[in-house]
């Protein structure tokens, strides 16, 4: 383990004060370049296989509530289907079809696929609004991702992550 249980402890239960200042102070450019990459890896495959093609025309958002973070995506349609890709619009005044919305600690939950994405739902940690029948087809599509492909950085920081929240949420929980 690379810290010791009670540092990462302290940081996931600060992790949102921590990255809401990091956010603020990352430049647009670097978050569009690293949700670009960190998207389309995961997305390669569905993409190259048509799997995506339920998205043409259509716009999803992101929202990562305690955070104020606000995502919006929309699959590119080029001459040449092997071209396409997602892309983050920067229109604040396009509406998405459907917005995926929760804490920062349920988005890394569902990330690390530790919690499945209907759980998260159920708890009321995850909401899913606007065309339903799209946000369905995107969760099945959460739940294929390969987070291998990220690299072993990223998946093993997503995995300590995960089980660090999980720790916490059932440390806190009351015992009848």
């Amino acid at each position: 383990m690379l810290l010791p249980k009670r540092a990462t402890t302290l940081l996931v239960k600060n992790s949102t004060p921590m990255l809401s200042l990091v956010y603020k102070l990352l430049p647009n450019r670097i978050e569009a370049l690293v949700i670009d990459h960190f998207i389309n890896t995961l997305c390669k495959e569905f993409i190259e296989f048509n799997e995506l093609d339920f998205m043409d025309g259509r716009l999803v958002e992101v929202a990562i509530t305690d955070l104020g973070i606000k995502w919006l995506f929309a699959k590119t349609n080029g001459n040449n289907p092997k071209d396409d890709r997602l892309v983050m619009i920067d229109d604040v005044n396009k509406k998405a079809d459907v917005t995926f919305s929760g804490s920062l600690n349920a988005m890394i939950l569902m990330a690390s696929q530790k919690v499945d994405p209907d759980t998260l739902f159920f708890n009321r940690e995850l909401m899913i609004t606007g065309d339903t029948n799209l946000g369905l087809e995107i969760k099945n599509l959460i739940d294929q991702f390969n987070i291998s492909l990220l690299g072993k950085p990223i998946e093993k920081s997503l995995d300590l992550w995960s089980k660090s929240i999980l720790e916490v949420q059932n440390a806190e929980k009351p015992v009848y």
